[in-house]
């Protein structure tokens, strides 16, 4: 097989070829009158076309040529005889990937299919490198992202959620805009660091021998531009954070943040409102997306709650009448720490954004906020110790953050103190006390209202994408000589794996990104035994649970479970080939990495060549696989073979008979609970809960 190395040479020598014969592969310029789409619409028309070879084929007098540009791809049809005879013969020289320039007439083939024939090209770029192929694409999905311009070709829904990314952008200038909002642009080199409690990147500026900050938000300065007199200013900003990398988090990513003088948080919140019905109609074309799962309806007002009234709902908590220790005890419970200086506020505001915010499925605003995880909040006007805060959440998902801002001087130096404190306490992320901020504000600000709305996050949800490198051109990676990466070899070579892997370092290489109609649909194609259908059903609906437990990605984790043993029935005959066939599926198909290791790993223990699970949801697939098994077995055996009616108590009576249900096993759900820090009557309960609940879904 030739290398990359011997191809490029190949096309070297083409690129000599055509030099020969007088063409010029880079000319400065090429006519076009039509795009390829605008072509279409030109039948018995003459045109002059160009873009990129995509296929070729045919042979001895008749070449069929596949050119695709921005608006899409058309055939060109060559005969030898209608083409002049050095242009037919640049044929010879031409490759996939190369630019032609086409003049010819629309027509249609007897195929039926609409056509450019051809009277004369040229070639208007000689490219030196094989375009990868479109089925297996490029090698991993690192390389999609450091080799973007190669994905945007090769994988058109790459391309498909850049377009609706500039869409949702353009929308958001064109409403403020209409609002009577000035664009502005504030220094992404700071002094001093402010806007939003996050850890800065450092900078030396050598011209002023003096170290800078990169901007985290540009809060602080759109504020002193009211102060200047400005009443409503918003900006797209560029903002760095020196924090973790995940799936809807990056490094450097892009915020709006606007301002509004004499208005409060209620104005904003409806003004939001309605800029994000406007981005969705000129994304998407109407109000109705999807978030993860959930089918959400843009079109109507979003329902206000305070914080106090959700931790009521959702965790049975009265905000007011509940002590410290009991506080304490649930913070333990639910694994939840306190950052900085305790307080109940902090502690019941972490136990809300551990437990609560993923069950807020319809747009919701959660208002009132404790003041102590609040410093940049107005004070509210009539609750002592909250302030005028607001959060957006969609589908269980936080989409912006805003609120009435302070403007007094002494009050905003009271809370930037009341920071240094926690910054002491071991908060890093603590806001610093800036001087200059403070001066402008005792120059005199009028009331306002303000927002920050993660762009990235917001094209995430209009478009579905959960995993935040998908909807960035050029996503922040590793220097390529420092990339750590894995080896995963099928036919039953070992896999190895460097055993210090943190589920962060994973997070940090999980790339890719696969949407839950593709997996549907894999497991359709794969797997035809309904019993094997509804086990992988159970062990979504558990991982799912398990992923709202841990506060991990819930659809990703959802889909591992669904698609996990997608071939096991391919391997009846050799069972230790599974899972290698549907490895292969999800690289093919850029699946997160973190899929293909869970998948892998859950096999553990009966084929001695794959890793043991590191992470905390790959040993909980591996001990749900089996669980799963035991807890349908418990229904089957009653009289009316229902899970409704299926206690933990009877499962653990089953779980202590070896001959019941023997081919799961036990031990699996056993460690897996024990990794998972659980005891295995909470994992037993919950895997139960989760079985029940979808229990018409799995037919028992």
């Amino acid at each position: 097989m030739p290398t990359l190395t011997d191809l490029r040479s190949e096309r070297i020598k083409k690129l000599e070829s055509l030099q020969k014969k007088g063409v010029n592969p880079y000319p400065p310029t090429v006519r076009r009158s039509h795009t390829t789409n605008e072509a279409r619409g030109h039948s018995d028309q003459a045109v002059d076309v160009v873009g990129r070879i995509m296929s070729i084929r045919g042979h001895g007098k008749i070449q069929f040529i596949d050119i695709q540009d921005e608006s899409g791809k058309i055939q060109v049809v060559c005969k030898k005889d209608v083409l002049p005879e050095k242009e037919y013969s640049i044929i010879d020289d031409i490759d996939v990937g190369d630019f032609l320039s086409v003049t010819g007439v629309v027509g249609t083939t007897s195929a039926g299919e609409i056509s450019v024939f051809a009277t004369g090209m040229i070639v208007v770029h000689k490219s030196l490198r094989p375009i990868p192929d479109s089925w297996y694409g490029l090698k991993d999905t690192e390389e999609r992202y450091r080799k973007r311009y190669l994905d945007m070709i090769i994988n058109p829904k790459v391309k498909k959620v850049l377009d609706a990314r500039w869409k949702i952008e353009r929308a958001i200038r064109m409403f403020l805009w209409n609002e009577g909002y000035s664009e502005v642009e504030t220094p992404i080199l700071q002094p001093l660091y402010g806007g939003t409690n996050a850890k800065p990147f450092t900078t030396h500026m050598n011209a002023l021998d003096s170290d800078f900050y990169l901007r985290v938000a540009p809060e602080l300065y759109l504020k002193r531009l009211m102060v200047g007199g400005y009443e409503r200013v918003f900006e797209i900003a560029r903002n760095f954070r020196n924090e973790g990398i995940d799936l809807t988090h990056q490094p450097e990513f892009t915020m709006m943040e606007f301002y509004e003088a004499y208005a409060d948080y209620h104005r904003i919140m409806d003004l939001t409102e309605s800029l994000i019905r406007f981005a969705s109609h000129e994304a998407n074309g109407g109000y109705s997306i999807k978030v993860g799962e959930h089918d959400i309806d843009l079109s109507g007002s979003w329902k206000r709650i305070t914080v106090d009234e959700a931790v009521q709902t959702y965790l049975g908590i009265d905000w007011n009448t509940i002590s410290d220790e009991e506080v304490k005890t649930l913070l333990e419970k639910h694994k939840v720490d306190v950052v900085g200086s305790w307080s109940k506020n902090k502690a019941l505001f972490a136990l809300y954004d551990h437990e609560v915010t993923g069950k807020l499925i319809e747009p919701t605003w959660v208002i009132d906020y404790p003041q102590e995880v609040s410093p940049l909040a107005k004070e509210h006007r009539s609750k002592e110790g909250r302030v005028e805060r607001f959060e957006g959440y969609i589908g269980g998902k936080e989409i912006c953050d805003g609120w009435s801002e302070i403007v007094s001087g002494l009050e905003q130096r009271k809370r930037f103190e009341s920071e240094q404190k926690n910054m002491k306490a071991g908060d890093k992320d603590a806001h610093p006390l800036d001087e200059e901020f403070l001066t402008a504000l005792e120059y005199g600000c009028p009331p306002l209202g303000g927002i920050g709305i993660g762009i990235d996050r917001l094209v995430m949800f209009l478009t579905n994408t959960w995993a935040i490198r998908e909807v960035i051109p050029f996503p922040t990676l590793r220097m390529e000589h420092e990339n750590h990466k894995e080896s995963i070899a099928l036919n039953n070579k070992p896999i190895q794996r460097d055993s210090s892997e943190s589920a962060l370092s994973l997070m940090e290489n999980d790339q890719g990104s696969i949407s839950y109609e593709t997996v549907k649909t894999i497991v359709s194609d794969m797997t035809k035994n309904t019993g094997l259908q509804k086990h992988m059903m159970a062990v979504e609906c558990i991982m799912r649970s398990l992923a709202r437990h841990f506060k991990e990605d819930e659809n990703l984790w959802g889909m591992t479970g669904l698609i996990h043993d997608a071939d096991y029935e391919m391997f009846k005959e050799d069972p230790k080939k599974h899972p290698s066939k549907i490895f292969e599926v999800l690289k093919a198909h850029h699946a997160p990495q973190s899929m293909v290791n869970a998948i892998y790993s859950h096999a553990w223990g009966w084929r001695e060549d794959l890793p043991e699970p590191k992470t905390k949801m790959e040993w909980a697939l591996f001990g749900c696989d089996e669980l799963s098994g035991l807890i349908t077995a418990c229904a089957l055996v009653r009289p009316d073979k229902k899970i409704e009616q299926v206690e933990l108590s009877s499962v653990m009576k089953k779980w202590k008979v070896p001959s019941f249900a023997a081919g799961v096993d036990r031990h699996h759900s056993e460690i897996a609970s024990e990794k998972l820090g659980m005891t295995l009557d909470d994992f037993v309960q919950l895997a139960l809960d989760a079985m029940k609940k979808e229990h018409e879904r799995l037919g028992l």
